[in-house]
């Protein structure tokens, strides 16, 4: 069960103390990009950056942190099309655009789910806001290229290719951000047209055959997609379908999980608890008690775990995301936005 503390001034001032000890941008590398992690016993995450950590890593960030992230989402979209991967239509899952890249930005070589669509909705949300056009052109081709609103992918998970509600749902955030900031057209509006179509035969459910999954918070934090298809009631529905993965020290990803971190041991009954998990519940639904257990892992800790296994953090102590998603919760609860 959880640490049981009293919530007074006492606890209060421990946790801001422990806080303000790391300093989340202290972390980001010399090419602008977070690696996963600091100091895993999995070596792949202190030496890869993922795109989709670092997106949720910049919604934390401080500004000047953001800007170099901005600069690093660009020289990795420079480098794809050097690699000619706007022109054409992806023969292999090789020459879809990658979503992890070694410390130079470069695609880190050997099998692996290169196939992840969200990453690229994410690279489209960011490089808008930042008014790049040039590069946000580009991407846009490259979705319809793909034709993302019918292109199975591995997700925020990394696994087996299925059409995924998340994937769609980044895909779309990153058109409208498009759409915000260089004004719609024809173009963009089909595909939107059909990016929610697509995502309508899915929801309340992750993809066709899951319907609890993690990711699901996605459609909710960060930003709302289209009011007249996300609706009160679905996002209600979408809660629905992920409280049944909350546990003691995080959120499971789905029923059945068997990644721990590091190897596939796990399995129904044993998944591993993931602790952005809980902040993202709280930024998505306004209920307190999951800020406070998120409190509790990051006083008990000092440092948000990736995940936690049999009620031990697993062997990555230290998951950027996780930080990320924890600081902006505490920053909504104090600016009372929630």
């Amino acid at each position: 069960m959880f640490l049981i503390l009293n919530h007074n001034n006492s606890f209060i001032q421990i946790l801001h103390e422990i806080i303000m000890r790391f300093k989340l941008e202290s972390c980001q590398h010399e090419n602008g990009l977070f690696p996963a992690s600091i100091g895993s016993k999995n070596k792949l995450m202190n030496e890869y950056f993922w795109i989709r950590d670092n997106y949720y890593v910049y919604l934390a960030a401080d500004s000047l942190s953001k800007l170099k992230i901005i600069r690093a989402f660009q020289k990795i979209a420079d480098y794809n099309k050097k690699l000619e991967k706007f022109d054409y239509k992806p023969l292999a899952d090789f020459n879809y655009i990658h979503p992890r890249y070694n410390k130079k930005l470069e695609e880190i070589p050997g099998g692996w789910a290169w196939v992840q669509n969200d990453s690229v909705g994410n690279l489209l949300e960011v490089l808008s806001q930042a008014k790049d056009k040039y590069y946000a052109d580009k991407l846009v081709k490259y979705l319809a290229t793909i034709e993302f609103w019918s292109c199975p992918d591995s997700g925020f998970w990394e696994e087996g290719k299925e059409l995924r509600s998340s994937s769609l749902a980044a895909c779309l955030r990153g058109l409208e951000s498009y759409e915000n900031n260089f004004g719609d057209n024809r173009k963009t509006r089909e595909m939107l047209n059909k990016g929610y179509e697509s995502l309508k035969s899915i929801l309340p459910n992750e993809t066709p055959t899951r319907k609890s999954d993690l990711a699901l918070l996605s459609l909710i934090y960060p930003g709302e997609l289209n009011h007249n298809i996300i609706t009160k009631e679905l996002k209600q529905k979408i809660i629905e379908n992920v409280i049944p993965l909350v546990r003691d020290y995080g959120i499971i990803r789905y029923h059945g999980d068997k990644w721990n971190g590091a190897d596939w041991s796990l399995g129904e009954g044993k998944e591993m608890q993931w602790t952005m998990g809980l902040p993202w519940l709280y930024l998505c639904t306004g209920q307190k008690e999951y800020l406070e257990k998120t409190r509790e892992i990051k006083l008990r800790y000092g440092t948000m775990p990736e995940g936690i296994v049999d009620g031990n953090p697993n062997c990555t102590s230290c998951l950027f995301w996780s930080e990320a998603m924890y600081k902006i919760a505490e920053k909504k609860f104090s600016k009372h936005e929630i």
